[in-house]
């Protein structure tokens, strides 16, 4: 902590440390002018009624103000109260005070973002009830040490330390503001930056004497609490007992060696997984025999459940006159020959399923990847002027019932598009019955297949078959696909666009493009087409690798908590190239998981970060030692804690002409 030294003789003009802060008459001094003001009365003759009036209001007044206790507040008959907290009340001077010292150069903006309202009133809470303990405990502060904080330049505000991260980036803004208001110097609030204490080293000397300076110190006071230094002094004598409590029970932390050197290893100790996912839609679609007794018997055991799926989605599936679907698959920008094989291969696979009749419907709710207009069943209304010019060029050739002959190409990537025709409106709600049924049944046998799979491939592992071997053998042991591919579909030719890349949208999302068109036909280039099956689709079991990761890291995405606590436990337990006993659960199917490295973090290393390393854990079991306490006194004060959240709501930023929200400065 830096302090500001105090001049050697400890005084400023003449008067002591204690005479120059108190800024309070003496008990001596107010009886003589009472004496004073009982003579004038007399001579002016006044009558013994108001006579005795003002000399009890006179007295009454004394005793309230000047007596022992004087710094504890006391209630009115009519007072406001941003909370109480047993009883007491902390008024809204006390609250507006607290909240400039928080962040003295703000913005409402920024007032917002760190919710400083609420951390001021939970800070005077917390400051309540730690005092509370400390008392309880016979601790307290004397008018000396009181002093000696002010001369120093020290001003104390509570930040709550139920959250330690929140607590320590408000410290840190703290000091930053400060620095920005000039209270502090840039080279004080970078020293400061790791503080948990809220004891900011304002300084209160005089720029040219350096020794503490009285005018200096109320006009400073002023600008940070707006308050008096009478008042000023008493909520820093309040302060300064919470943070004697908050020192109660921080200090009695320690680490030891043992520890520190066991958290440095399970810190910096690191672990790196090979993972082979298996996901239930890759199942679904390649590892489940769909046959229609079985999926007739499922129905039956299942009826609301397809009855609810059917009557939604055969509303979307019904024909609308003039309406047109599409299904996107989409091309990444610079797509390569292969991506392209490949995408055109996955749309042969569409329009198959297409010929062997199932709906248009269906399959785009499944398969497209625009995904706005797939839980539509493809359906992007019946309007194509908005869309890119190859899109409405095909869309707008089509007759009621009919679908592109092959893939229309856009900046987008490929689409297949179809006119809804209504007078087929029977049949297509006979199709779309019959693939809802078949979608519900392979998407529940899917669980149990991708499990399976899973399994297998960990034997495989087990048995020092590479992963990228296992993960291969699973995709060529599913069912081979059934339909029929070939013939495989072209690119159709298109309308060029214009040279600035004039178009409107190519799918119903809501890229557009300024409409354009030259009017002149591009032959399609011949695009090689790859087959699309379970060994080629990008969804199929594929081996990764892991980023390095410690003891509290994050193996790889798609993990639930437990499964985090499952792998890592596993890699920091396990030896290099063992395999779990079972595959992890994820929200689309399963994980297989090898060791692939172990890296133990050395002694060597430890003892070359020891010093800085115990320091850091021992602060941060102290903030979580503090923090589980304070938790602890506001859950059985809960009941004596009474909060006005009018005073904490934020003013809402209008975007109108003449908000001053992020001017405010109310308190």
């Amino acid at each position: 902590m830096i302090a500001v030294k105090a001049t050697p003789e400890g005084r400023s003009g003449g008067c002591t440390r204690q005479a120059a802060l108190e800024d309070r008459p003496s008990s001596g001094y107010v009886l003589q002018r009472l004496a004073e003001m009982l003579d004038f009365f007399r001579q002016r003759g006044l009558s013994n009624v108001i006579y005795g009036a003002i000399i009890v209001a006179t007295i009454f007044a004394f005793v309230v103000t000047f007596r022992p206790n004087a710094t504890s507040r006391t209630a009115s008959l009519s007072e406001r109260c941003v909370a109480k907290v047993r009883g007491r009340c902390i008024d809204p001077k006390d609250f507006g005070s607290a909240y400039r010292i928080l962040v003295p150069s703000r913005s409402g903006g920024q007032s917002r973002k760190l919710n400083l309202k609420r951390i001021a009133l939970d800070g005077l809470v917390e400051r309540e009830l730690l005092d509370d303990e400390a008392k309880r405990l016979g601790i307290g502060v004397t008018d000396a040490e009181v002093t000696d904080q002010l001369y120093a330049g020290y001003v104390r505000v509570s930040v709550p330390a139920a959250d330690p991260s929140v607590a320590q980036s408000i410290v840190l803004e703290m000091y930053q503001s400060y620095a920005r208001a000039g209270f502090v110097s840039q080279e004080v609030a970078q020293a400061h930056f790791n503080d948990r204490d809220t004891a900011i080293p304002v300084d209160f000397r005089d720029t040219k004497t350096k020794s503490f300076d009285m005018k200096v110190y109320e006009r400073r006071v002023r600008e940070l609490s707006n308050r008096s230094t009478t008042e000023f002094r008493e909520e820093q004598a309040r302060e300064l007992l919470a943070a004697k409590m908050r020192d109660v029970v921080r200090e009695p932390v320690r680490i030891s060696g043992a520890e520190a050197r066991e958290e440095y290893e399970r810190r910096y100790s690191t672990a790196t997984v090979t993972w082979v996912p298996v996901k239930e839609s890759w199942a679904a679609r390649w590892a489940v025999d769909v046959r229609a007794a079985d999926v007739e018997a499922w129905v039956k055991q299942h009826q609301a459940e397809f009855d609810k799926t059917f009557n939604e989605r055969k509303l979307d599936a019904q024909p609308k006159a003039g309406h047109i679907r599409h299904i996107l698959l989409k091309l990444p920008y610079g797509s390569t020959d292969e991506e392209k094989a490949l995408a055109l291969g996955k749309m042969s696979w569409v329009a198959a399923r297409l010929r062997a009749g199932e709906s248009f419907a269906e399959v785009a709710r499944e398969v497209s990847e625009d995904t706005g207009s797939a839980q539509k069943g493809g359906d992007v209304g019946d309007k194509t002027d908005g869309f890119v010019t190859p899109f409405k060029t095909a869309a707008d050739a089509l007759k009621p019932g009919d679908t592109t002959a092959g893939a229309v190409e856009t900046q987008f990537g490929y689409h297949l598009i179809a006119r809804d025709d209504p007078t087929r409106a029977a049949e297509i709600e006979s199709q779309v019955k019959r693939d809802v049924g078949r979608s519900l049944y392979a998407r529940a046998m899917a669980t149990e297949a991708a499990q399976s799979i899973a399994r297998r491939i960990a034997d495989e592992l087990r048995q020092a078959k590479s992963a990228e071997d296992a993960a291969q053998g699973a995709s060529e042991r599913t069912l081979r696909d059934t339909h029929d591919t070939k013939p495989a579909l072209k690119v159709l030719a298109t309308v060029s666009p214009a040279p600035d890349g004039g178009g409107g949208r190519g799918a119903a999302d809501t890229q557009t493009a300024d409409a354009g068109d030259t009017g002149a036909k591009r032959a399609a280039a011949p695009t090689s087409v790859r087959r699309f099956d379970a060994t080629t689709d990008p969804d199929r079991p594929q081996p990764q690798t892991s980023s390095a990761f410690n003891g509290g890291g994050d193996p790889f995405p798609g993990l639930s908590p437990e499964g985090t606590t499952s792998v890592v436990g596993f890699a920091f337990g396990g030896a290099e190239g063992a395999v779990m006993a079972d595959p992890v659960r994820t929200a689309d199917g399963f994980v297989v998981v090898q060791l692939k490295q172990h890296k133990i973090a050395t002694d060597e290393e430890f003892q070359k970060h020891r010093d800085t390393f115990e320091a850091d854990l021992l602060r941060a079991k102290r903030d979580e030692t503090l923090s589980l306490y304070v938790k602890r006194l506001r859950e059985q004060a809960k009941a004596d804690i009474k909060i006005d959240s009018s005073y904490i709501e934020e003013p809402r930023a209008d975007a109108g002409a003449g908000s001053a929200s992020d001017e405010e400065d109310e308190y």
